[in-house]
């Protein structure tokens, strides 16, 4: 009952989801028949299996083995290979199963494998059937070798499935012969892919090493945010991964000279610009399609009649940005909290009915589109959605050859518009139509690669509406105070020490476990006696995934909290319960559901769960749980683009990496009614004090002009 491994043949399978993730089998070992759990879909009956884990006692079904890793084999015994053939190869039922093996014996495998034309001699095996078994064999052969290989470089079985997804058939040989590809797949990263390749024979001075290492290091930098790397900052980053400095110099100017990288003039020493070709010739394109759509002709516009309509009277700041956007193709206004960039959106949505204009009105996430929609009167939706993403050609219907059919598209929410999406955007305007991004310059850039608003602004070339004055009624909210008390690197004052709203709170905790318990009496006990529901309208907010207060620790917490019992799934080490709060963690085009988008658990069953996307219940497959995690707790930016009537934010030294002040302005401008920070003081002062340390790695802005 205590033991750790299960060595024996698999007799039966008592349940298989249809992704592959799970099973539940039953395994002949030496000590008699067992069940197991865990990820098996990929073995076949007859097969033998060498697993190790842990046993569990199930209240309804008594003790099982839950399998962390598994090692498979081909059977060994005749019956064994009898029930591999009738319960894996297409075409193979029980009695020409057993002729097979009457034929062939404990040989019947090789003959597969090396003399399929031997079938012949069995029995009712005639050309089409043969060709069946032979496919199904050869198919099923790309698969076996890939789990064997991958498993024994510590791949689970979510990993395998996404390499086959990406390769198909082809995958075995781009392991064999390609390894450094696999960097290619989500959660694969260069030291997996060269310890394949090391294993395959590739010296670690080879030149294709060298130049894989040159491009991960890029590529993981535009996931980081950056377009390019300082050539002595890349060079650094390459020796990182086990390459002699000067083969790492050497290689980039290899890779410069076969074009797959570009470097620019250097605007210091040391500091040349290298870019990945594919994104140099963005960033490129994206300045020439900016430059071209700056110079229209401007357009009287009524701008005070327009306000009035709506029951607005527009300071003069207000008044400028709105005549702002009838005098150029495309204008950026920006401003904090409270400095009225919705009451200009209104006015702008009056003014396009007035005219009789086609306006779009789009948001880079559904949360801030429905807020758009809301705030405008209206239709509003994601970029994504405007663009028309299509998932079977894998990119958006509507480009430059099926342009939007709008006089203006107007983006809430700018600062998260990343490069590529931008490009897009940029594509798909008619060139008459104007373009107006509004957005908090201050806020956490976009997730992906660039800073296009704050580059539009640092280029000086585009017409931008800076709006600086906080309205009364914004003033009066503790919140707001706060918000732009972080902007002037101050630290943010606790609603108890002041005279005003009483919306924000400081609660001072160094110990981490201490911080932890009091976040969690916050959610479950305070919230509520002021009215929140801690389920439905507070989100924990927090810098890091991982260590003690991070989204992993704080959900562990919350979910024992908030909802510890009820119908559940799990897939590895993830577990997932009826009421939940679940994140999506990537874009899923065929579901419709995108990187950062929040729902709730309203059913789960041995396949998979469906999730409630505030109104839009969507099936999620088993196969696609692995980008889902739960949500109690997410991290600053995830929450980017969304509002909540409450936040708790976690601070402690722990986070220190991640401290700088554009986070903590996030994550507190998040608060739509109520917001707590449960916060190490040092590590709140810290925080408010450091500007800078997430500096990208762009050159739009000089690109401009």
């Amino acid at each position: 009952m205590y033991q750790d491994r299960v060595e024996g043949e698999l007799k039966s399978f008592l349940f298989r989801s249809d992704d592959g993730g799970f099973a539940v089998a039953r395994v002949a070992s030496t000590t008699g028949e067992v069940t197991v759990v865990g990820a098996l879909a990929h073995v076949q009956v007859g097969q033998r299996i060498m697993a190790t884990g842990a046993w569990q006692t199930d209240l309804r079904f008594g003790p099982r083995f839950r399998v962390e890793s598994v090692l498979v084999e081909h059977p060994r015994t005749l019956s064994g290979i009898e029930r591999y053939l009738q319960g894996s190869i297409e075409g193979v039922g029980p009695e020409l199963a057993r002729r097979i093996v009457d034929r062939f014996g404990v040989d019947t495998l090789q003959v597969l494998e090396h003399a399929s034309e031997r079938l012949a001699e069995v029995e009712g095996v005639g050309p089409k059937t043969r060709e069946k078994i032979v496919s199904t064999w050869v198919s099923q052969r790309v698969g076996r070798e890939l789990e064997i290989t991958l498993r024994a470089h510590g791949l689970g079985s979510g990993a395998i499935r996404r390499v086959l997804a990406k390769f198909g058939v082809g995958s075995a040989d781009v392991v064999a012969r390609q390894p450094y590809r696999l960097v290619e797949v989500p959660g694969i990263g260069f030291r997996t892919a060269d310890a394949i390749a090391r294993a395959n024979g590739v010296d670690r001075s080879a030149p294709e090493r060298v130049q894989a290492a040159i491009e991960f290091a890029l590529t993981s930098a535009e996931d980081d945010g950056s377009c390019f790397l300082p050539e002595a900052a890349l060079v650094e980053r390459v020796v990182g991964f086990d390459v002699d400095r000067g083969a790492a110099v050497s290689g980039i100017d290899d890779a410069a000279h076969m074009r797959r990288v570009v470097r620019h003039p250097a605007a210091e020493e040391g500091e040349r610009p290298v870019y990945r070709t594919a994104t140099d010739e963005l960033e490129a394109r994206v300045a020439r399609r900016v430059n071209a759509r700056r110079a229209m002709a401007p357009q009287p516009v009524a701008a005070d009649d327009a306000a009035r309509a709506v029951g607005i009277e527009l300071a003069p700041g207000q008044r400028a940005a709105v005549e702002a956007v009838f005098g150029a193709g495309l204008v950026v206004i920006t401003g904090g909290p409270g400095t009225g960039k919705t009451t200009i959106v209104r006015v702008l949505a009056e003014l396009a009915r007035r005219r009789h204009e086609r306006w779009a009105f789009a948001s880079p996430t559904g949360r801030a589109a429905r807020r758009l929609a809301d705030a405008c009167g209206e239709e509003a939706r994601t970029l994504h959605r405007l663009l028309e993403w299509s998932p079977a050609e894998g990119g958006f219907t509507r480009d430059g050859g099926y342009p939007l059919e709008a006089d203006a598209v107007v983006v809430d929410e700018a600062s998260m518009v990343d490069l590529a999406l931008f490009d897009s955007l940029l594509d798909a305007l008619p060139p008459t139509a104007r373009l107006i991004l509004v957005g908090d310059v201050d806020q956490l850039p976009s997730v992906g690669a660039g800073q296009v608003l704050r580059d539009l602004i640092r280029s000086g070339t585009v017409p931008v509406a800076r709006l600086v004055d906080v309205y009364r009624q914004a003033a009066e909210s503790a919140i707001v105070r706060n918000a732009h008390r972080i902007l002037a690197g101050e630290v943010p004052v606790s609603a108890e020490k002041e005279e005003g709203a009483r919306d924000c709170f400081v609660l001072a905790r160094e110990d981490a476990e201490e911080l932890a318990q009091l976040l969690v009496t916050v959610v479950t006990t305070r919230l509520p006696a002021n009215g929140f529901n801690p389920t439905r309208d507070v989100q924990v907010l927090t810098p890091m995934h991982g260590g003690p207060l991070g989204t992993q620790a704080l959900n562990a917490l919350l979910g024992a909290a908030l909802n510890p019992t009820g119908p559940e799934i799990v897939r590895g080490n993830k577990r997932f319960r009826a009421g939940d709060r679940v994140i999506q963690t990537r874009n899923d085009y065929e579901l419709d559901v995108f990187n950062g988008d929040v729902g709730r658990v309203t059913q789960v069953g041995t396949n998979g769960m469906s999730v409630d996307f505030e109104g839009r219940v969507v099936d999620i497959p088993g196969d696609s749980l692995d980008t889902f995690e739960l949500a109690w707790a997410i991290s600053i930016h995830k929450s980017q683009g969304s509002e909540y009537p409450a936040v708790v934010l976690a601070l402690h030294t722990s986070h220190f990496v991640m401290l700088r002040r554009n986070l903590v302005y996030t994550a507190l401008t998040r608060a739509r009614r109520f917001a707590v920070l449960v916060a190490s003081p040092r590590a709140l002062r810290m925080a408010v004090a450091r500007t800078g340390v997430d500096e990208r790695h762009t050159g739009l802005a000089g690109r401009l002009g």
